[in-house]
């Protein structure tokens, strides 16, 4: 490393842990936690949850999901809701279709009676601080 090598981002500093330049704690307004619901100050600008803890209880229960959901929406997808193929496949995509549609509805309700945010406007929220679902 020469004396003019910019210096690394790393360790701890007046800044906060490893953040980059508009990363710096505080100054964004108040938001909703998806998890409970409460308004807490962001600590990053892309902070989501209030806690680690909310953080982490998502993602657990978003996984647990997609598990369930992921094969059912490929084939309630390739088989266009069981109008397309074999007619094996077609049942098969009828049942899965009907299955997808059900889960969503019941885990849906199941966050409405938790206090939970809806999945649309959780969305939203990612995508406007940069998730790219593709990348």
């Amino acid at each position: 490393m020469t004396d003019d090598s910019p210096p690394l981002l790393q360790g701890c500093s007046g800044k906060g842990h490893n953040r980059l330049p508009g990363q710096q704690e505080g100054g964004w307004a108040p938001r909703p936690c998806p998890e409970c619901g409460k308004l807490f100050e962001p600590k990053v600008r892309n902070q989501l949850f209030c806690t680690t803890t909310h953080n982490t209880a998502w993602n657990n229960r978003a996984t647990v999901r997609g598990r369930v959901l992921a094969p059912l929406s490929m084939v309630a997808s390739i088989t266009r809701n069981g109008t397309r193929g074999k007619p094996e496949d077609r049942e098969a995509g009828r049942a899965a279709a009907r299955n997808q549609h059900f889960l969503t509805q019941r885990w849906r309700d199941e966050d409405r009676a938790a206090g939970r945010m809806e999945w649309p406007e959780y969305m939203r929220r990612r995508l406007a601080i940069g998730f790219d679902p593709l990348g």
